[in-house]
């Protein structure tokens, strides 16, 4: 009979093996994982460790350290004076680098990152690069979860604690005014607030800066407008105090004066004091101070305008307004001024007295012009035997005479101005005079032969009809007047005993004038004895 030997096939091998391989790998997973879970108690005790060690320095100091303070390469400074009783191992994560003495890092923490106590300020720059932080978060991986764990502060240190802001304001323009102030430690933001009131409750507007920025320029504001300005700073979870308020205007153009001359008969200067930040002025004329006329409106860098071409004796009313791009002021007063008016040019009187009718007028025309737009006005003078006297104001043509008769002298002048409603100009008297004389009617007696008379005369011009009455002795003649000149012959008058009288009358307009001649006829001479005849 065959033996036979029995062993273990190669199935059976392999399965032990993997059996074997199995058991192994649990067990070394098993050991993996409560190594991890090792490291992870210490990191939760040493990262509890640490953050309590925070809080003791926040309650003796008020606040929680710098990151810099925390992360000290030189860990032995660390443990002895920002976090003194911490063991030097206390600092280092269980897989911390071989390198490191310190595993506390001034960042944040990413999964799957370095081995690292990671401490979380208040994000300020005091805080990240200074001396304190108003809060903190302590960071850590957790090995066997690949989750982070968290340990925050257990207070938060208001941001009002670390001081206040100084603001200045500075204006820049018609719509623009700058800000700055000082920094306050572990701000993470500023608030600008301005508003038209310093109660901070009309147009209120507030703008918001990240830290370092300590200075907003603020724009699109209303011109010649007073604003107030106000800053405060901003931590994590607290807000700081509001600073002082500083209030500033925005450019504004003030309104000018205006003040109108009179600078000739055919313009006029328009003034006004100089404006700040004004770059020209726009100035109007008008002719009734109400509608303003687009032809007469002009742009000037300057403080005056001369306005020419102006009509004479008007009444011009003007205004000026400054301007700085789309920015005006309001309208300035409404002044006026009155151009003058030229004198009339030389000129002469013309008279003439040939007006049928007028026996005794003298009529004149003054010759004055008087420039476009105005109306003359006639001052007339006359002489009557040398006593001068106005006459009258009146048109360009005067007559005088009527009523003044006979041996009257009269002498007419006139003076001439031009006016308009407001204004006038000086006299200008006329260059000569018309003059006119009444003579008085003149008669003629004449004793050509003996006991015989002869008469004649003349009239001025105008008289309408004469006439002579004549007598001897006083007798009037028995044929009554004559109408022209004549003699008489009385023979029958006694030797001595003759007196011839004529009355010459002019008839005209003014009346009868008279002349009266008398003379002697005859010899006037008696026969006497020396003398025995005498014949005339």
């Amino acid at each position: 009979m065959r033996k036979i030997t029995s062993g273990f096939t190669i199935v059976e091998l392999l399965v032990v093996i993997a059996v074997i391989g199995i058991l192994t790998t649990i067990s070394l997973i098993s050991f993996t994982r409560y190594q991890a879970d090792t490291r992870d108690t210490q990191r939760s005790s040493k990262a509890t460790i640490l953050a309590e060690a925070l809080e003791k320095y926040y309650d003796k100091n008020g606040e929680y350290p710098g990151c810099l303070a925390v992360s000290d390469v030189n860990a032995s400074t660390v443990t002895t004076t920002v976090l003194p009783g911490v063991e030097l191992n206390t600092l280092l994560t269980p897989k911390s680098a071989s390198t490191d003495t310190n595993s506390i890092k001034c960042q944040d923490l990413a999964v799957g990152g370095s081995d690292i106590f990671a401490y979380v300020g208040d994000g300020s720059t005091a805080c990240n690069t200074g001396q304190a932080c108003l809060t903190f978060t302590l960071k850590y991986t957790e090995e066997g979860t690949g989750t982070i764990k968290t340990i925050t502060s257990r207070r938060n240190t208001s941001i009002a604690t670390s001081g206040t802001s100084s603001l200045t304001a500075t204006v820049q323009g018609f719509s623009q005014i700058d800000t700055s102030w000082t920094p306050i430690s572990n701000a993470l933001t500023y608030d600008v607030q301005l508003a038209t009131d310093s109660a901070f409750t009309a147009n209120v507007q507030t703008q918001t800066v990240t830290v370092p920025t300590t200075t907003l320029s603020i724009t699109g504001l209303t011109f010649n407008t007073q604003y107030y300005f106000r800053v405060r700073a901003n931590a994590t979870n607290s807000q700081g105090v509001w600073s002082n308020t500083d209030a500033e205007a925005t450019w504004g153009l003030a309104t000018p004066v205006m003040n109108a001359t009179t600078t000739s008969s055919t313009s006029f200067t328009a003034t006004w004091g100089a404006i700040t930040h004004t770059a020209s002025y726009t100035v109007q004329c008008s002719a009734d101070g109400v509608t303003w006329n687009a032809g007469c409106s002009t742009s000037t860098a300057g403080v005056s305008y001369l306005f020419g071409s102006a009509a004479q004796g008007y009444t011009y009313y003007a205004r000026v307004q400054a301007v700085n791009g789309a920015y005006t002021s309001s309208w300035s007063n409404i002044d006026t001024a009155i151009t003058s008016i030229n004198n009339p040019a030389a000129y002469s009187l013309t008279s003439s007295n040939t007006l049928a009718g007028g026996w005794n007028w003298l009529i004149g025309t003054s010759n004055a012009v008087c420039p476009a737009g105005t109306t003359p006005i006639y001052d007339w003078y006359h002489n009557v035997n040398g006593t001068n006297s106005l006459w009258v104001s009146g048109s360009q043509y005067q007559t005088v005479g009527q009523g003044f008769g006979w041996n009257d002298s009269i002498t007419l002048s006139v003076a001439t101005r031009c006016t308009t409603a407001v204004a006038t100009s000086s006299y200008v008297w006329a260059g000569n005079t018309a003059s006119m004389s009444l003579p008085w009617p003149s008669s003629n007696l004449s004793i050509p032969g003996d006991r015989t008379m002869s008469w004649s005369g003349s009239c001025p011009k105008w008289s309408t009809s004469w006439t002579y009455d004549w007598d001897t002795n006083g007798v009037v003649n028995a044929t009554g007047h004559a109408t022209a000149q004549g003699t008489y012959s009385n023979q029958g008058i006694a030797w001595g005993d003759g007196n011839a009288h004529v009355t010459f009358s002019c008839v005209g307009p003014w009346g009868t004038a008279t002349d009266t001649t008398t003379q002697r006829y005859g010899a006037g001479c008696l026969p006497t004895i020396l003398v025995p005849a005498c014949t005339q």
